[in-house]
Order: structure tokens, then sequence, then C-alpha cells
């Protein structure tokens, strides 16, 4: 062990700029880079928050790609909006929740997407989810309070709970998301044990890309009426679910994904404790791909358990984008008292810079505390003039467009390109295949290396020796050592491959540092 970690302080004995933090992408000298295919995706320059440079393939960039950003289509939207009769007004100060009529518009795309109604007067436009996730923060707790947290979770998010003076409690996470019954015997185990909030991102999660079964959103949303919590649900992957255009589901070697989602959830039984019992239906938002105003595709729910049951008689064989659906719709009381806030963004479905999402609530006293926040009481709504842009987008069809044939197949592709390149490269012995699970949608693959592997040593001599870069595992809210995140969504396939075989020549020799001192 002595010679390991003497070689990899070696490698990281350089100035202090060059640390292993997933924020700062690393110069890599071009004689080392003369033996590796050349990488042609960077992003550079003042617009930009995320220098990306391609001298090195950096898994830890969760973006989307440069290439796939849609300029034209909004180019179009705004020429669009801002050539409306009424446009000047769209400069002016505006509602507080969003104008009624981009809220009508979302609310038509959402339930569509969906499979369950949205109303308009259930949502409010926010500056996207973490402004959102800050507003409801600061609207529903008080310094002091216990928020629980997923472990691993998006790595970004604890600043934002420290910020409003909470104390995180963090619950672990399997396969399939929170693991709701340690949650429940954390409840039980003292009076004190009462948080005032649970954050969990249910589908297609960052960072492990699990989707919460139907059973375990049950069980979350009876513990919070039992315990009296919200439940904060960041269900910004909930539109981001990987067309499979009839292959089936990839995990199961083809079958259908009726019968691949009931062997999956049926596995699941199996081993979730007391959470066994009858195998469940998941709950499947269907979606045929045609705009819709109201109507058929716009049916009203008098509670979420019967919004969630006609979501279930809905979903079909033919029906290859399966999900659950929204965590709103797990829950057995009357819709104005939820308490599940919803978080939705046009960051991953369109633009980060819109900076534009959504909070959706059917309880009308929360979304009257969301709209009496200061800030938004002295300045109008939060972000005007890209809401403007994105109705057009909606109204034009422009939105459908870009999720539906960029977007979501751009991301099934890449992230297919990664999972076969990581089974392709990465070294026997040193990972189980049944342990990498290629998500259904989302940005994210979590690979679980074999015991022993410290990610963050890793990283020092990927990055150095071999090009490659990701976020290990305890960057992210405290995940395991031996674990990284891999972000699919910024390369493109060819790159994508090039980056496994890079990572799987990084820990072969990360391996063979190892057996060298034993």
């Amino acid at each position: 062990m002595q010679l390991l970690c003497g070689r990899l302080q070696a490698l990281v004995a350089r100035p202090p700029k060059c640390t292993w933090s997933p924020i700062v992408t690393q110069a890599y000298s071009q004689d080392k880079m003369s033996s590796h295919s050349p990488i042609t995706t960077s992003q550079k320059g003042e617009y930009v928050a995320r220098q990306v440079s391609n001298d090195c393939i950096d898994f830890s960039v969760g973006q989307p790609s440069p290439a796939l950003l849609p300029l034209q289509a909004l180019v179009a939207a705004s020429s669009h909006r801002l050539g409306s009769p009424d446009a000047q007004l769209l400069l002016q100060y505006g509602p507080r929740q969003g104008y009624q009529s981009f809220r009508q518009s979302l609310s038509s795309f959402l339930s569509e997407r969906y499979g369950v109604s949205v109303q308009p007067e259930h949502l409010m436009v926010t500056a996207g989810v973490s402004h959102g996730l800050g507003l409801a923060v600061s609207r529903l707790s008080q310094p002091g309070d216990i928020v629980v947290v997923e472990q691993p979770t998006y790595f970004l998010v604890t600043p934002i709970f420290h910020d409003n003076h909470l104390t995180v409690m963090p619950v672990r996470t399997d396969e399939y998301g929170l693991v709701v019954d340690e949650l429940e015997r954390w409840l039980r185990e003292h009076p004190s044990h009462r948080p005032r909030l649970v954050y969990t991102i249910p589908v297609h999660s960052n960072p492990r890309g699990t989707t919460l079964p139907p059973d375990r959103r049950r069980h979350l949303m009876r513990l919070a009426a039992e315990y009296d919590f919200y439940v904060l649900a960041d269900e910004v992957y909930q539109l981001l679910t990987f067309p499979h255009h009839g292959s089936g589901d990839r995990r199961t070697g083809g079958k259908d994904q009726d019968s691949a989602e009931r062997i999956n959830y049926s596995t699941y039984k199996s081993r979730s404790g007391s959470e066994s019992g009858s195998v469940p239906d998941p709950v499947s938002p269907s979606f045929s791909g045609n705009a819709v105003d109201g109507g058929a595709g716009n049916v009203l729910h008098t509670d979420a358990a019967a919004a969630a049951s006609v979501a279930d008689a809905s979903r079909s064989a033919a029906d290859l984008d399966s999900v659950p659906g929204p965590l709103r719709c797990y829950e057995d009381c009357d819709p104005r008292v939820s308490r599940v806030v919803s978080l939705g963004s046009f960051s991953k479905m369109l633009a980060p810079a819109l900076r534009l999402g959504w909070l959706e609530s059917s309880n009308p006293e929360l979304m009257e505390r969301f709209r009496t926040d200061g800030v938004v009481s002295s300045g109008g709504c939060i972000a005007q003039l890209a809401t403007g842009l994105a109705h057009s987008a909606l109204e034009l069809g422009l939105q459908a467009s870009h999720l539906d044939g960029t977007v979501r197949p751009q991301l099934a592709a890449r992230c297919t390109a990664l999972v076969s390149g990581l089974r392709r490269h990465l070294p026997l012995g040193c990972w189980s295949p049944s342990s990498l699970v290629e998500p259904r949608g989302g940005y994210f693959v979590w690979l679980e290396l074999r015991d022993g592997v410290d990610s963050r040593q890793l990283l020092s001599l990927a990055e150095q020796n071999h090009g490659v870069r990701f976020t290990p595992g305890p960057v992210c809210g405290g995940g395991p050592a031996n674990c990284l995140r891999l972000a699919f969504s910024f390369y493109n396939e060819e790159e994508l491959e090039e980056g496994a075989r890079r990572l799987g020549a990084a820990i072969q020799e990360y391996i063979g540092l190892q057996q060298q001192q034993k």
C-alpha cells in the first residue's frame, strides 16, 4: 500500500489549482494525448461557467452538449414572442406565478407527458430547479429543522440546505433509489427524528440513474402524512425518459417494456424486505407524441389516487417510454392538502441559460407561501422574458420537436454507447457487471468498482496518465469511495467509447499498482 500511496502522491504533487475537484478541468499534455483518439467536443469563452477543453474527456460535466443546444429554435421563438402585438408588456414586471397563458400551455404540455392532469393554478415560474428548491426550503422550514437527503445525491444541493441552516440527515439508496424502509426505521427510533423536509430525485436520479418503484413511492407518501413532513421532489429528469423505438428494454435483452418492468419490479419486491407484497403495476404515463390542448389528453381527476389509477389503466405494452408518474400521483389524500412540491426545469430539455423552471403544488396554502416570498413580491415573476420565449417554444411545437427529435434519442444513444463501452473496456475482476445498471433516462451512470478502490486516488491517476475525469462517489453527498458518477450528456458516442477505454486503462493501472505491493 505504501508503494501505491507513494505513486499517487507523486501524481498529485502539482500546483494547488490542479486538484481533483469536479469543477476544475485540468490541462493534459499533448505528448500523452498523441496515443488517444481526438476529442472535438469542448466549450470555452466568457459565456460559459464551466470551461471544458478537448484535451481530456471529462465525465464530470453534467451539462447538455453544446452541439445539441437549439439556437435556431430559440431564434424562432424569440421572433414569434417579441413580434406579438402586446410584446412590449412582456418587458414589464410579470405576475408572481407567471402569466396565465404560459402556465396554461405548460400545464397542457405536462398533462400530455405525465399522463395525469396538471392545472395552471398549481404551477409557479422559477428561475430553474435550484431557485425553486431554495424558494421551497426558505418558505417551508426554519433554521434548525431536519431535511432528509438521499445518499448519494446531487452534489450541489447540500449548500442550499446549509444556507438555510438546516440539519442534513442522509438516508441510504440502493439500485431502486431511496430505501424508504430505512427512513421509516429512523423515524421510529426516537421522537426527535422528525424531519421538516425530505428531498428526493425519484426518477433517473443524479447520481445513480435510479427510478423509485411505485411501492416505495406510496410508502414514502404514507410516512409524509404520518410524520408531517413535506417531500421536495426534484423531477427534472421526469421528461428525459429514453425512447426505445420498439427495441425493448435494453437491460432485459430485448423483452418488451411491459414485461421488462414487471420482471424488474418483481426482482425488487423479492429483495425489499418489509416492502414486499403483491407485484405493483408501475404507473406509466402514456405519450403519443401529439400536441394536446385539453380534451381527452387533459383529463381532470378528483384526487391523486384516481390520477394514478387512470395512468395505470392507460399503460400498454406498446408504450415503451413508461416510467412511474410524478410522485404526487402516489398520495392518498385530498390534493388540496398535498405534501409534495414538484420541481421541473427547461434547462435539460431546452437550454440552461433560460434559467427557467417551475414549481408544482396542488396545496393552495403552500402556493400562497411561495407567492408571498419577499423576492417574488418585490420583483414579480422571477423569469418573465425567458417565460415568453419558452411559451412560444411550446406553442410552435419547437419544445416537443427538440425534446423528442433530439434530446431524448441522443441521450439514449449516448447512454448506450457509454454503458457498452464500459462493459468492453473495464478490466475483469474490478467491477461487478450486475452492479452496472443502464438507466432508462436522465444524464448519469453510476459505476461501482471493487472494494479497496479509492475513486479520489483513481481520479488523479486517470486525469494525469490517461486524459479522463469523473466525479468520485464521496463528492456526491457522501457516496462510497469505490463508486464513480459518469455523465454521458456532453460527449458524442465515439468520444464516450474513447472515454470508457481511457477509464478502463486507468483502472487497470491503478489495480496494477495495488497488486505490486501485495
